[in-house]
């Protein structure tokens, strides 16, 4: 009985957790195939990419998604249904990325992100954006300026976090009717996705 108890208290603090409108204004529909980015060194799209990958969903994560690359992808048989950005510090330089090193310019990476999001929205494709908190933050660390240009713009929030949503994430989500989604740890990104998914009808 365990395993059935732990899967059902998932559910319930995931739909617990959620910002409190219906499914039925839920726009627009959330749905696989995914393609994600990050902004600067956002490492949550590299853990939504392995969530996908262990449960099957269609997925593609690029970490530097070029605004012409992404209007490519959605032109093609198989185009994204939903766009999911992680964010991460942006600080001008050398980005350290698990693909290695990347350079940087804070100008830059604003207009890429801003281009995403309004090619996304012109074309009917959600936005989520996903992040991870914990680990220490210093002024080189510190994901605020990117939370500041994507989340207001996303459709949905992921945010996994072993203490619930920070008033900054709480604000957000009353003052724009942003959907937030709350899970305790990476492993149960799986259950944030299938409330997602579930909300679009898919």
């Amino acid at each position: 009985m365990k395993p059935k108890i732990s899967v059902l208290f998932t559910a319930i603090l995931v739909a617990f957790l959620i910002s409190p409108l219906s499914a039925g204004n839920l726009e627009p529909l959330a749905r696989a195939p995914i393609i994600a980015t990050a902004i600067g060194d956002g490492a949550a799209s590299d853990v939504l990419a392995l969530v996908c990958e262990m449960h099957g969903i269609d997925y593609e994560n690029i970490l530097q998604l070029k605004p012409e690359d992404f209007t490519e992808r959605l032109d093609s048989k198989n185009a994204p249904e939903t766009l999911f950005i992680a964010p991460g510090a942006m600080v001008e330089g050398d980005l350290y990325t698990v693909c290695g090193v990347e350079e940087i310019d804070v100008g830059q990476e604003v207009s890429r992100i801003e281009e995403l999001v309004s090619i996304a929205k012109a074309r009917g494709v959600p936005v989520v954006a996903i992040h991870i908190e914990g680990g220490f933050t210093s002024p080189d660390t510190d994901p605020r300026q990117s939370f500041d240009l994507l989340m207001p713009k996303a459709d949905y929030i992921i945010l996994v976090s072993p203490e619930g949503p920070s008033e900054y994430f709480s604000a957000l989500s009353e003052e724009t009717d942003v959907q937030l989604i709350v899970v305790d740890k990476a492993e149960r990104i799986i259950d944030a996705l299938d409330l997602l998914f579930s909300m679009g009808g898919s």
